[in-house]
């Protein structure tokens, strides 16, 4: 009977390891238009119609996991792929970024 207990105790906690690992958000995606390349950020300006502008209309994303190339510049539009999570702050702040790419 002791034998039973630890291994239902054993696959309980393997179980539930398995379950903290893995990412538990969805990503989230959105275009924005770059204002300034700053040290270590970007400042962005999310499009018209994006569901981010509700949220702020000026957002620093670091760069983190963005495309090696080409680098952006003002003006240029970027989609960003992150965690859904905007900080209230002014300007608004992304943290946790999964890929930033330039399409135009």
């Amino acid at each position: 009977m002791k034998k039973l207990i630890c291994i239902i105790t054993a696959l309980a906690a393997l179980l539930l390891l398995a379950a903290c690992s893995g990412k538990t958000e969805e990503a989230v995606t959105f275009r924005a238009t770059v204002l300034e390349v700053r040290e270590g950020c970007y400042l962005v300006e999310p499009v018209e119609g994006s569901a981010e502008l509700k949220s702020a209309d000026r957002i620093t994303v670091p760069i983190k996991n963005a495309a090696p190339s080409p680098e952006p510049e003002a003006g240029d539009i970027l989609e960003i792929e992150y965690d859904g999570r905007i900080a209230e702050s002014y300007p608004a702040q992304i943290t946790t970024v999964y890929s930033i790419s330039v399409i135009g």
